[in-house]
């Protein structure tokens, strides 16, 4: 009798989770899906519900090919089947069992975008690792990078304007590219504390941030007569951007750095300038993923350098599935300053091909 209660009781418990779990992720996913159509088709009033295997399309402008929302909806929900149904035929949402569109706000929001990521920084927030060649200052090296984003805190202002508060961080480093060390030359570390607003095409950014420097311990030694300092500053930046394409984007921002350490003493102003182009003509889909090749350039005057040119150039590919993080493969081309801690006041010049995950 104790057994049968127990595996009753233990039962229920079970099938409590399974049926909760199992809404959150159809709640979610409902979610997932209006955040991309809205993303996608800005001015469109389109309504869906989605079971387990299924996502309906139950209201639509007349104007808006079904085709078009279909081929979208299938480039990122690759399990779910597609059905369009004429929303006079339906009975209404409420005895139809649909959700209300989620709108997500509070902490922790899973859904938020951020300001769009410049292609062709010399420092970009994510997971990359590549190899760097014809370098001026250091020769041949390995860079790589480990960061990350996310926003704490969505305010919602009206339906297509959102505020973010959020948190990003990231290492960049570099080693020297010999099969017998692979000694770390330097690391840069950094956290920022970004406020975003986005409006549509529109997006703007205040974020406070923090940089230091480190010179590895083995480059050190094997470079007896340079002299290390310590390369710390905190500064503010106001970055804005247009999206004058799908996904392609123009920038323009301005940077002051706050303090700096004694040792290394930073010129407070800086402007950068640039854009992100994707060429989504020769867009390709393969395995429900899109490749988009793009080009991108970026462009900073620092005060510390003398307002000289500091150009970077990048031209890639972006593979993406689902709403989030991208595969971007690219060539990137460096004419003007190091952006490596104590080495930003020597000229560069260098090559490199990157593999980077990130936004």
């Amino acid at each position: 009798m104790k057994k049968n209660l127990f595996f009753v009781v233990f039962s229920s418990v079970i099938s409590f989770f399974l049926t909760a779990e199992h809404s959150n992720s159809t709640e979610f996913m409902k979610g997932y899906v209006y955040s991309k159509l809205e993303d996608r088709f800005s001015h469109a009033d389109i309504r869906v519900d989605i079971d387990d295997e299924d996502i309906t399309v139950y209201s639509w402008p007349s104007d808006l090919p079904c085709e078009e929302i279909k081929n979208f909806l299938e480039s990122f929900c690759c399990e779910y089947r597609i059905h369009f149904k004429n929303q006079d035929s339906l009975q209404t949402s409420a005895e139809f069992g649909m959700l209300e569109p989620f709108d997500e706000g509070g902490f922790l929001p899973e859904l938020s975008p951020f300001f769009p990521t410049m292609l062709a920084q010399t420092h970009i927030l994510g997971y990359s690792i590549g190899y760097r060649s014809y370098d001026k200052i250091f020769k041949s090296t390995i860079p790589v990078s480990i960061g990350d984003q996310f926003s704490l805190y969505q305010f919602k202002i009206n339906s297509s304007a959102y505020l973010y508060f959020g948190i990003e961080a990231c290492v960049w480093a570099i080693f020297e590219a010999k099969y017998q060390s692979l000694s770390l030359i330097n690391a840069d570390y950094y956290v920022a504390l970004p406020l975003t607003y986005i409006n549509d095409k529109f997006s703007a950014r205040l974020r406070l941030f923090h940089e230091s420097s480190h010179l590895g311990d083995e480059f050190l030694l094997e470079t007896p007569k340079i002299i290390r300092v310590n390369p710390s500053l905190e500064g503010l930046d106001l970055s804005v951007a247009y999206e004058f394409m799908d996904k392609s984007v123009c920038f323009i921002g301005y940077s002051r750095v706050v303090r700096s350490d004694d040792s290394f003493k930073v010129k407070p102003n800086s402007v950068y300038y640039g854009f992100n182009y994707f060429l989504n003509f020769a867009k390709i889909q393969t395995f429900h993923v899109q490749a988009t090749p793009y080009l991108a350039a970026y462009v900073i005057n620092r005060q510390n350098n003398h307002w000289d040119f500091d150009c970077s150039f990048a031209i890639g590919y972006q593979w993406n599935k689902c709403y989030g993080r991208k595969l971007r493969i690219y060539l990137f081309g460096h004419d003007g300053y190091s952006a490596e801690g104590q080495f930003a006041r020597k000229k560069s010049k260098y090559v490199s091909i990157n593999l980077l995950y990130g936004y």
